[in-house]
């Protein structure tokens, strides 16, 4: 009995090591993730522990179809789960590249800079992570540089209204740039007489003010006002936001994050994983939602 004992004892400690040892690779990690299971290490803390096994359960409820393509979020809770249970640097950046390369990252990890700066959990791959949030900064309008007048004309633009839409963008990322906006709250002010001009832009075009109008740059500009309102105004835009999407005139990814915002503050969960420290619903609501809004 006792030599069972040991060998099971043996047995535990080999599967464990072979657990904690699994390399992930780019080409097949949806299917090694939803086969892996956290391993404490000595080194990672119970609360650290219980939230890295939290996001790998409920990363892969969300992919365990295998049809299901997954999206920056996905990649990025991965990742996210990786670092809170210290995993190989290695597996952190296969899940890593992984969410860079996914459509809809730069406006994620834009929003969540400052929680991503302040959390010492990425320090191990901070150097890569300042990289990928510079390059997407400058995908964004440089403002000592940009010039209004030859944009519309080499896109065919109304200047007038894109002139608004230029100033809107500047004044609604004024305080967001890599610093906490609660240290600015001058920003309320700001954001109010934002959402009176997309108010009352909305009311002259009759329209959400997408790519047609102020080209793909300032596409999500009207997004992200309404992003940064209040419930009653992203609720009001929803339907709006979602044809936008319907008509090409906006990328998916912003209705996804506006779904999220508004779940999150009217239900406590979210659907797509955008809002940091939010949980996800359950695949039932979840799937209702996504069939709800045409969006898989």
């Amino acid at each position: 009995m006792k030599r069972l004992i040991i060998i099971l004892l043996i047995v535990i400690n080999v599967s464990c090591f072979a657990q904690t040892d699994l390399k992930f690779e780019p080409e097949n990690i949806r299917k090694q993730f939803l086969s892996y299971t956290p391993v404490q290490k000595a080194n990672v803390p119970d609360e650290a522990y219980n939230y890295g096994t939290f996001i790998v359960g409920e990363t892969k409820k969300v992919i365990k179809d295998l049809s299901y393509d997954l999206s920056y979020i996905d990649y990025f809770n991965m990742m996210s789960a990786f670092l809170s249970l210290k995993e190989s640097k290695s597996n952190v950046l296969v899940a890593f590249e992984k969410f860079i390369n996914s459509e809809g990252s730069c406006e994620f990890l834009l929003a969540a800079e400052y929680s991503i700066k302040k959390n010492s959990k990425y320090d191990v791959i901070r150097e890569s992570i300042n990289k990928v949030i510079s390059k997407c900064k400058s995908k964004t309008v440089d403002n000592s540089e940009f010039n209004v007048s030859e944009y519309c004309k080499s896109e065919q633009l109304d200047y007038d209204l894109v002139e608004k839409i230029y100033t809107i963008n500047n004044n609604d990322q004024k305080f967001r740039k890599g610093t906490s906006i609660e240290k600015h709250p001058e920003h309320k002010k700001v954001d109010r007489q934002n959402q009176k001009l997309i108010d009352s832009l909305y009311r002259q075009h009759k329209k959400y003010i997408g790519s047609s109008l102020v080209g793909e740059k300032f596409e999500s500009v009207m997004w992200a006002v309404i992003q940064h309102s209040n419930l009653k105004m992203m609720e009001k835009y929803l339907p709006t936001v979602q044809k936008a999407v319907e008509d090409k005139e906006l990328d998916v990814v912003p209705l996804k994050m506006l779904i999220d915002r508004i779940y999150s503050q009217k239900e406590k969960y979210q659907i797509f994983g955008s809002q940091m420290g939010v949980e996800m619903a359950s695949e039932v609501i979840r799937q209702g939602v996504i069939e709800k809004y045409n969006l898989e």
